[in-house]
């Protein structure tokens, strides 16, 4: 899990949403309504880059700290984090990876002022309680170091049966290694009006298997074992397989506005995978 100097790091970032929050009030995005009412609703911390005409100065006189004014049409975006936590991500730190990567999420929508759900697909769908707060940081962090990835996942039964609120943010972490594919799971996420993004994680020996000779496979979520001559042809296939899977689920997301960044287990969480999530325009 993440260690508090790195997570501090992150106190000048935030999820970048491309809509604007419908949830409730109190968070730090606008809703379409901006400027038609001045009702004042809250305070929160000041953070680098706010409207510094909102700092409430008698509030910094008083408590030596910088508050903003919130108002009614500040909304809060609830954030959901869904986690492939099947058997097939215990494989070469990507559930590790997977961990740290919503946890990342977590602290940047909860330190955003947003509400932050995680649920854990594999095979039963588990959800956090809804979290929010500073308190929320630390328990978000423990329901994950909790986890142990097992069972099996079909992505396109399990994604559309996770409780959504009306609109928000809907975020997949995983390695797509799913029988009935993945479009219907994403496509689910739209229609409940979630801007949708996906992380696929993979480890380095998946995207180029070591094989020699015959070997015995086995799958970590069925148990179904099969014997394969490791030949020339076969790891062609392979590599053609991998191609079609990267490329297709790449373009799906990319021709229907959600974002998509490809990650492998092997990467440094806390200088690679930062990078990655900004430029894929999931942060800012």
């Amino acid at each position: 899990m993440l260690n508090e100097a790195f997570l501090q790091k992150l106190d000048a970032l935030r999820l970048a949403f491309r809509a604007p929050a419908q949830g409730g009030a109190g968070g730090l995005r606008r809703s379409r309504a901006l400027g038609t009412s001045v009702e004042f609703s809250d305070f929160r911390e000041y953070a680098p880059g706010d409207d510094l005409r909102r700092i409430d100065w008698n509030a910094y006189a008083r408590f030596d700290r910088l508050f903003l004014k919130l108002f009614m049409e500040e909304q809060e975006t609830h954030v959901h984090i869904l986690l492939d936590a099947s058997a097939s991500m215990a494989a070469d730190g990507k559930f590790e990876l997977a961990q740290n990567l919503a946890q990342m999420l977590a602290y940047l929508a909860l330190r955003g002022g947003d509400r932050v759900t995680i649920a854990t697909l594999n095979g039963e769908i588990r959800p956090s309680p809804a979290l929010s707060g500073r308190t929320g940081m630390l328990k978000a962090a423990e329901f994950l170091r909790e986890l142990q990835p097992a069972g099996e996942l079909k992505l396109c039964q399990a994604v559309p049966r996770v409780p959504l609120a009306n609109r928000g943010m809907a975020i997949l972490i995983t390695d797509l290694m799913s029988p009935d594919g993945y479009e219907k799971a994403l496509q689910s996420l739209q229609y409940r009006r979630q801007e949708a993004s996906l992380l696929h994680v993979l480890s380095p020996w998946e995207m180029e298997p070591r094989l020699e000779g015959m070997v015995r496979l086995r799958d970590s979520e069925t148990g179904e074992e099969r014997e394969l001559t490791a030949s020339v042809d076969l790891l062609a296939a392979y590599q053609k397989a991998l191609h079609a899977l990267l490329h297709g689920a790449e373009g799906f997301c990319r021709s229907r506005g959600m974002q998509y960044l490809r990650l492998l287990s092997d990467v440094d969480v806390e200088k690679e995978a930062l990078r990655a999530l900004a430029a894929a325009g999931l942060i800012g």
